[in-house]
């Protein structure tokens, strides 16, 4: 993992230069749902190679159809998830983890937006895996020209609790829904360089 790390630092320096910022605000232990927007394939490396816990993350199931991409994303802590489907297996995955303290990344809209995701809406799963963990939702943005030579941003916010349902009652599908739409609606909110950052 830090042989790849040290690959990523090297790429993101040279070829794709990457600023983060704020990710002093990412708890660095327990149980915690890591939420941001989907622009490319590398989201993944460029939100956690500066931070100081190891993120696992859940990635489509195509991906891990080509050999060598299966084995990269591997290494670096991705496991496959259904994309249109109850994929109850994934979702066994995504609490276990939850409950032995790890960090897991999750894309609140389930697929690449490529700079449009303002027109994809939050799907349910993204608050519901922080509700039923009891843990909470460290929202991300990501923005910028993700390409050769290109200059992105990634900045993080201030860990979010979701309230749990009131005694007696469950959430419905739609409960979640809404709330995982706030918490993009909150990511799209953090897109813009904060004060005294470099432009």
């Amino acid at each position: 993992m830090e042989v790849l790390r040290f690959i990523c630092k090297f790429i993101f320096f040279f070829f794709i230069r990457v600023k983060v910022y704020d990710e002093e605000k990412v708890p660095e232990s327990g149980g915690l749902v890591v939420a941001a927007n989907h622009e490319s394939m590398l989201d993944m490396f460029m939100i956690g190679y500066k931070l100081p816990r190891y993120l696992k993350w859940m990635a489509k199931e195509e991906i891990f159809k080509n050999k060598i991409l299966g084995k990269i994303f591997s290494a670096c802590g991705a496991y496959p998830v259904r994309r249109n489907s109850r994929d109850v297996a994934a979702a066994r995955t995504t609490f276990e983890l939850l409950e032995k303290g790890e960090a897991v990344g999750i894309f609140p809209q389930g697929t690449r937006s490529k700079g449009n995701g303002r027109n994809n809406k939050a799907k349910h799963g993204v608050a519901k895996f922080a509700i039923e963990a009891g843990v909470p939702v460290q929202p991300v943005a990501i923005w910028g020209k993700i390409r050769l030579f290109g200059r992105v941003y990634v900045r993080f916010g201030d860990p979010v609790v979701l309230p749990k349902a009131p005694e007696g009652q469950k959430y419905t599908k739609e409960d979640y829904t809404r709330m995982a739409q706030d918490i993009l609606d909150g990511i799209y909110s953090l897109m813009e360089v904060p004060e005294g950052g470099d432009n």
